[in-house]
């Protein structure tokens, strides 16, 4: 048996395994799918904790599954806007479980589990917006303001999930730029 063969039957059944798990047993305000047969591309949702300026909202995310996964971590990215510290304005997402503490035991459901987390705790050591690390750092209520105004206008007026299914969406380098 060829290696990739195998390499790809593992993935198929850990990613079967993760995705029966996820709905028999969903983590608490999150779901998640793939797009694809081949479950290449996922969407997840992540409902805003409550007592956090995100309550309310609901977060879009969109999941690029490696062909080497469980190997390699997912690329994940939100789709909605959210002001935060740990999340750029391209939406990518600072955490070192999916960038340079990647490990076989992690799944989907504990990264979606891992950034519903940072809604109520930043890590505001290592920030992809600087800018907004320190205002959550100094001025923690200007922060919650603006992260709740954000969330009114991007997370709870249109909670539908954008379209992904489309071919020229997954081939655009901008097209997971929240701001287009």
């Amino acid at each position: 048996v060829e290696p990739n063969v195998v390499y790809s039957s593992w993935r198929t059944t850990r990613l079967r395994n993760e995705l029966k798990s996820l709905h028999s047993d969903p983590p608490e305000g999150i779901e998640a799918a793939p797009l694809d047969e081949m479950c290449f591309h996922w969407q997840a949702s992540i409902e805003g904790p409550a007592d956090s300026p995100y309550e309310g909202g609901t977060f879009f995310l969109y999941l690029q599954i490696p062909s080497s996964y469980p190997m390699k971590p997912p690329i994940v990215r939100f789709i909605t806007k959210i002001f935060h510290p740990n999340v750029s304005r391209h939406g990518d997402i600072g955490i070192d479980s999916i960038h340079d503490n990647w490990s076989l035991i992690l799944t989907i459901s504990k990264i979606l589990i891992s950034i519903q987390s940072l809604l109520t705790d930043p890590y505001c050591h290592v920030c992809m917006e600087p800018e907004i690390g320190r205002l959550y750092q100094e001025n923690r209520a200007a922060f919650d303001g603006i992260a709740r105004l954000w969330t009114l206008r991007f997370a709870m007026l249109n909670k539908r999930p954008p379209i992904l299914d489309k071919p020229s969406f997954l081939s655009q380098e901008n097209a997971l730029n929240p701001n287009l």
